[in-house]
């Protein structure tokens, strides 16, 4: 009996853990848990090709991209630790949905558009986040313009060893 309890009462404490550490999903986040950074490449059969996509610098379907989308300029030292080891033959384009004023910092190489991040998310099929607004995540386009990956991702900073993965094996 002893070692029922012990477990039961083992089972119960984990349990509260857990849902104390993982936050519920937040409204930047994909309506489908799911589908929120899958972390597989879509197969090229299947991926959605977007050779007429104008970017700055004109890399689609030269060189693989990687588009982020956030909602506002990070810092330029936030922006590097996501890019910092993306390979260096990858294009990096920071789309942001709201026009700015100014020109901004941002880490060598990244290319900014501003103002038209609808237009692009919905061309990359980038999901819609759970509060209807701009997604914040990225998307990976191959030298072949086509969209291989594409998430939500609100704390993409975080994760800049996903980026290095994927980016790399588009190479």
């Amino acid at each position: 009996m002893a070692p029922l309890l012990f477990w039961v009462a083992g089972v119960i404490v984990l349990a509260l853990i857990v849902l104390a550490v993982i936050p519920a999903p937040g409204a930047l986040d994909d309506p489908n848990e799911g589908d929120q950074r899958p972390g597989l490449l879509v197969d090229v059969d299947e991926a959605r090709g977007v050779a007429g996509l104008k970017l700055p610098g004109d890399p689609v379907g030269r060189v693989p991209v990687v588009v982020i989308f956030d909602r506002r300029i990070s810092t330029p030292q936030r922006l590097q630790s996501f890019i910092g080891d993306v390979p260096g033959d990858v294009a990096v384009v920071l789309v942001v949905s709201e026009p700015i004023d100014e020109q901004p910092r941002l880490p060598a190489g990244v290319r900014l558009v501003a103002g038209s991040g609808r237009r692009i998310a919905t061309a990359l099929g980038m999901p819609q986040p759970r509060d209807g607004g701009t997604p914040v995540g990225y998307a990976v386009i191959d030298r072949d313009a086509l969209v291989r990956y594409a998430t939500l991702d609100p704390t993409y900073p975080e994760h800049a060893f996903e980026i290095e993965i994927i980016a790399g094996a588009l190479r």
